[in-house]
């Protein structure tokens, strides 16, 4: 299992690197700057507000299918007619609830139109994810990886001819969102062929019976979705709210949100590998310590040279990409790099929790943390704008990832390999100690750069960390 694990990663993380850092640097950034602050903050307020409640779309029926295929692969064929009918019920509710609650809050009339083909957006994101429960469920790794990057490679292509070409002029907000928008359309049409080959056309049937039933079985899954949506999600809303210059305070969120988003979709990938493993370890009465070690190694050490890199050359990185970079930009992603530590506690221990399913507790820790955020955000965002945004944010992401590891810990009782935690702590003192070292003497950042890199190689390799010949013996290892 842990060799499968492995190579689905393996071809996962090799499509997901050749398209999404193209698209967010190319793409995402040049077009923020080319639209500006505040036009690019209307945009970037609408999505976080159509994102926030996007699971109703869902209602928590991905991460049970993935689970319950992966466990019970027969089951595939069994109810595919009666959740699409549901599904259609939900986009309803979405539609009607979304669109009500722009109008209680008062958003300006003029935004309705982005409202709307956000809204689409959704619907299309979502029911690529659905599929993906199928992909996932039946450990088709490749197929999975290949539907993982299918929008993003499509808005890549439209992005590419707005910004490189001289077809469209000028650009616009309306042309972006078209680019966006159709992006998604296109992903959506080629997971319905997939759907279609691997289970069948979707019938209408109507099953009141049914639809309660997966109501109660699935509805744990979709609060714990909403309750971690909403803690991640929620502060550009807060923002352009609580803050006298919100929209652009936005804009300098984003600029931060966008790079630790980027980080965060290599290490969702993890989460859709590691759910339906889990939940076939689970099943069979398997050992969890390999490959809990293992991604949470890979995962940790990665994301620390990543946070002690970027914080290291914050200033002169943000220069670079935005043309309107402040301290707002530096001092927002200093703490939300450091949130994606907890972030990856939730990736392996949270998907460990959730293919156990121990949804009550993780239901009660999501919501704590949502609280959490909400408290922060309110008293924060008026005086501090974007940073006690981000502030918030890492408060709530730690609260999430350590009360998690702790339940699987002591109430599960499943352990990690041996030493973890002092490697993983030798390492970090190591990499913050260098940062500060820079800050101090003021090295040029070649030289911090490749000293940063060299002492990540010897120590992540020689503590084996990552242990290269294990990894090897088991992916030469023939299958029985």
């Amino acid at each position: 299992m842990q060799k499968l694990f492995l190579k689905g990663l393996g071809i996962t993380l090799l499509l997901n690197l050749l398209v999404k850092p193209a698209t967010i640097f190319l793409v995402d950034i040049k077009m923020q700057n080319e639209l500006g602050s505040a036009t690019y903050g209307i945009f970037q307020t609408m999505l976080s507000f159509t994102f926030l409640f996007s699971m109703f779309l869902d209602m928590g029926i991905t991460n049970f299918m993935t689970r319950m295929i992966a466990q019970h692969p027969h089951m595939i064929y069994k109810y595919s007619n009666r959740l699409f009918t549901f599904r259609l019920i939900l986009v309803v509710i979405y539609v009607l609830w979304t669109v009500s609650l722009f109008f209680i809050l008062q958003f300006p009339m003029q935004w309705f139109w982005v409202l709307s083909a956000l809204i689409a957006h959704q619907i299309s994101i979502i029911t690529v994810n659905y599929v993906r429960a199928y992909t996932g469920g039946l450990l088709k790794f490749s197929l999975d990886a290949a539907l993982s990057v299918a929008e993003r490679s499509v808005y890549f292509i439209f992005g590419g001819i707005l910004m490189y070409t001289t077809f469209i002029e000028p650009i616009n907000l309306g042309w972006f969102v078209t680019a966006f928008v159709g992006s998604s359309a296109i992903s959506l049409v080629i997971a319905t062929f997939i759907y279609l080959k691997i289970v069948a056309f979707p019938k209408f049937h109507w099953d009141t019976d049914f639809f309660k039933a997966i109501f109660r079985q699935s509805y744990p899954y979709a609060i714990l979705v909403i309750l971690m949506m909403l803690t991640a999600r929620l502060d550009a809303v807060f923002i352009e709210k609580l803050h006298p210059d919100g929209t652009n305070q936005v804009s300098y969120y984003t600029q931060s949100f966008r790079l630790l988003d980027a980080c965060w979709m290599f290490a969702v990938l993890f989460g859709s590998i590691l759910l339906p493993v889990f939940s076939r370890l689970l099943k069979e009465n398997g050992s969890t310590t390999g490959i809990m070690t293992t991604a949470l190694n890979i995962l940790f050490s990665g994301g620390l040279l990543m946070v002690v890199f970027t914080i290291g050359i914050k200033e002169t990185m943000f220069d670079m990409l935005y043309e309107d970079a402040n301290a707002y930009s530096y001092y927002t992603w200093v703490f939300h790099s450091i949130a994606f530590i907890p972030m990856c506690f939730t990736v392996v221990f949270g998907t460990l929790l959730t293919a156990n399913g121990s949804l009550r507790i993780l239901n009660q820790i999501a919501l704590l943390s949502l609280i959490v955020v909400c408290i922060l955000n309110l008293v924060l965002v008026p005086f501090f704008g974007a940073i006690g945004a981000a502030i918030a944010f890492l408060v709530a992401q730690s609260i999430l990832g350590v009360l998690q590891y702790f339940v699987v810990r002591y109430r599960m009782k499943h352990l990690l390999a041996k030493n973890t935690w002092l490697k993983l702590f030798i390492l970090s003192l190591c990499l913050i100690a260098f940062m500060f070292a820079e800050i101090v003497f003021q090295w040029s950042i070649l030289y911090y750069i490749v000293g940063l890199g060299l002492l990540w190689v010897v120590l992540v390799f020689g503590l084996k960390i990552i242990d290269l010949v294990q990894i090897l013996s088991l992916l030469s290892k023939k299958e029985n």
